[in-house]
């Protein structure tokens, strides 16, 4: 992948484009979370959660940590059907890429964008197979991550946080089917990085008066 060379910043400031994609990522990082914490709730308490807090576990990312672990409910057709909580997340990240991509220029601005391009092709082929396309997120999220590393406005942490995230995350969706207690552990680990990514980035976004071009 290309390296972005130019390093002169633009003014964060004058453009909505940051503050967007900012809530983008926050609200993505909440939704992810939220699921998180239902998810251990209704297993340290089950019977006792409320029907929209299950509603927050259907997201696609935790239902394939339910098949690695075993859930007994649980089985692979759970993936299939149209889920507008993955679209919604689909389109949030679609937002963030997109705004990340007007702060870019040159080969950072191209791949971001490619990362947006690739999220919106992800709802359209959700939509038409309700099956494959979600997981495009993960590879949004390894550009992204990717393209950050040859600037100096997002820190270490969070960009080593989302080429883990992706790739772990990555490995965890091509091995399902494939019950392994280290597949399933790393495949939380995944989810918890991710999380951890979309809230550093929203709190960078949040902070910017200028960003790296």
């Amino acid at each position: 992948m290309a390296q972005v060379t130019d390093s002169t910043p633009v003014n964060f400031r004058s453009t909505w484009f940051p503050r967007i994609g900012a809530v983008a990522a926050l609200t993505t990082g909440i939704l992810l979370l939220f699921a998180m914490i239902s998810l251990f709730a209704s297993v340290l308490q089950p019977g006792k959660i409320a029907g929209w807090q299950l509603l927050l576990q259907n997201n696609w990312l935790v239902l394939i940590f339910k098949l690695h672990a075993e859930f007994s409910s649980v089985h692979a057709d759970i993936l299939h059907g149209l889920n507008l909580l993955d679209i919604f997340i689909l389109a949030l990240v679609g937002t963030l890429c997109l705004s990340l991509s007007i702060a870019f220029r040159k080969a950072g601005k191209i791949w971001t964008f490619v990362a947006f391009a690739l999220t919106l092709a992800a709802i359209v082929l959700y939509l038409a197979t309700q099956l494959a396309g979600r997981s495009t997120v993960m590879l949004s999220v390894l550009i992204i991550s990717i393209v950050m590393l040859s600037n100096k406005t997002f820190n270490r942490v969070t960009i080593y946080s989302g080429i883990l995230a992706s790739v772990l995350l990555f490995v965890g969706d091509l091995t399902v089917g494939i019950h392994s207690n280290t597949i399933t552990v790393l495949f939380g680990v995944g989810y918890v990085f991710l999380v951890i990514w979309f809230f550093l980035i929203a709190g960078r976004l949040f902070r910017s008066g200028n960003i790296v071009k």
